[in-house]
């Protein structure tokens, strides 16, 4: 996957907190949502918009985090059909611990986040 570019990189990106662990969330290269971004949320703090194919890492302060994903909630046109249907994910970050996730995307346009692999 490539690095997702800087400006759709909107939050969590200080690599320089103290003790913060990493999540780094990939999407899928699938065909499903192809045309549109998908939104990458931390603890209701909009982090991301990611393309097909795109990577981020975030820089969280340690303890409970809750990721979410869905459509883009600036997308327009056939992007914003759906956007307030999130899918989320709660996890425990450990002082520098990196944890991998993986955004998908079904034919039906559902989003899920699952736990990856490096």
């Amino acid at each position: 996957a490539k690095a997702a570019p800087s400006n759709r990189l909107l939050a969590f990106q200080d690599s320089n907190a103290e003790h913060a662990g990493t999540l780094v969330v990939t999407r899928d290269t699938g065909f499903g949502g192809s045309g549109c971004f998908y939104a990458v949320s931390i603890n209701g703090t909009l982090a991301a918009r990611l393309d097909v194919g795109e990577t981020s890492r975030f820089f969280v302060s340690p303890g409970e985090a809750l990721l979410r994903v869905g459509r883009d909630p600036q997308g327009r046109g056939l992007c914003a059909f759906a956007k307030s249907e999130w899918t989320q994910r709660e996890t425990v970050l450990r002082p520098d611990e990196t944890k991998y996730f993986r955004l998908s995307i079904d034919a039906n346009g559902k989003t899920d986040v699952e736990r990856g692999e490096r």
